[in-house]
């Protein structure tokens, strides 16, 4: 039986789905090495499975873009003093862990420190994309960063953060053990994981494979649904014929080509070899805000790792039927534009390495508490 002195209490937060299951991983890894350890914070049904005591709703969390979160300031700004009546319960927590989902984590960061607990922040935010001036706060609010790409320990280092790459957490899936077949004749379309995702980007899918199918009936396609997401939102592609399915990395590793909204997902589809094209809408005052923001000149992390854009994109007022359209045909049907594609997919690998991300953070979190 554990005593008081025993039980190690980690407040761990991630907000979005991604997260929640690199989260769950760690957990897992972490509960291996500190078998009394407790969890409390904002995490998804994986990082619950772990044994998450949450104190919100992922699907409330996963909101992107200035204008989106906004308009639920209301929310966040309730949901973040919450939280930080609980890091600053003096001797609740040995450790503040935040998982990427930088907007809401950095503030959370700043209520742990003036409390003394310790952060060590998993999956960096992405403050290179964004210019430097976020990351200087970085290095008086962290106590360590545990990278994920191998440019940003340097990036980090240089600012005065204490970062770590620790490899990529998707690689410890084994789903991304290799390249898949691409045999199908299927094309994957991938609207994103958030409601807001799905509403603006359905209608444009459907209409795209409608102007597929009308130079080349052979081509079928496919969606990913999620279940958190309204199904109602899925409506104008059933309309179209498109095949809804339940697992979108089983469709990115069969699947002939895809058209992937920026973020995570062509992460995925890079390490799985799928030839495909980036593409996002999202609303005119957050696009503006980014362009005036942003500081790379890509949204692809397989054009940011090699640094050269070998995956075309279609963002904003580019992202029309036609467009993307034409995209697909050329994604199926020209076959050095293909092995162009295929060959970056192994390059990426070759720069990310092997799995174990999840163990080797781990590791470094209970030297951290050991300290």
């Amino acid at each position: 039986m554990p005593t008081s002195a025993d039980i190690v209490r980690i407040f761990i937060a991630a907000g979005d789905p991604s997260g929640d299951i690199h989260a769950a991983r760690l957990m897992e890894q972490i509960r291996r090495r500190m078998p009394f350890v407790q969890f409390e914070g904002i995490g998804g049904p994986a990082m619950e499975l772990q044994g998450l005591r949450s104190l919100a709703r992922l699907d409330q969390l996963a909101v992107t873009g200035f204008w989106e979160v906004a308009k639920r300031y209301g929310y966040f700004r309730a949901l973040l003093h919450r939280c930080a009546e609980l890091l600053q319960q003096r001797g609740r927590y040995r450790l503040f862990l935040p998982v990427d989902y930088p907007g809401f984590n950095l503030r959370l960061a700043a209520y742990a420190k003036r409390a003394g607990v310790r952060t060590a922040y998993y999956i960096a935010p992405q403050t290179w994309a964004w210019g430097s001036g976020r990351t200087a706060s970085m290095a008086d609010l962290l106590d360590e960063l545990y990278v994920v790409f191998p440019f940003e320990e340097t990036f980090f280092r240089q600012h005065g953060v204490r970062a770590t790459h620790v490899g990529h957490p998707l690689l410890d899936d084994p789903a991304f053990a290799g390249v898949g077949a691409h045999v199908s004749r299927t094309v994957a379309l991938l609207p994103g994981s958030r409601q807001q995702e799905v509403k603006r980007h359905a209608l444009l899918l459907a209409q795209t494979a409608d102007a597929v199918r009308r130079n080349d009936g052979d081509i079928t396609f496919a969606c990913p649904v999620v279940p958190r997401v309204d199904a109602a939102l899925y409506q104008p592609l059933r309309d179209a014929g498109i095949e809804l399915v339940d697992d979108a990395r089983t469709l990115m590793r069969d699947a002939v080509a895809g058209l992937i909204k920026a973020g995570t997902s062509t992460l995925e589809a890079s390490l799985l070899g799928l030839p495909f094209t980036t593409y996002y809408r999202t609303s005119p005052i957050s696009y503006l805000l980014s362009k005036r923001l942003i500081k790379v000149n890509s949204v692809t992390m397989m054009n940011l790792l090699l640094e050269r854009n070998v995956v075309h994109e279609l963002l904003q007022r580019d992202a029309t039927p036609q467009a993307m359209a034409n995209e697909v045909i050329r994604l199926v049907y020209d076959e050095t534009r293909r092995e162009e594609l295929l060959a970056a997919s192994h390059d990426v690998r070759a720069l990310l390495g092997g799995a174990g991300a999840s163990a080797r953070t781990a590791d470094h979190i209970v030297r951290l508490l050991d300290q």
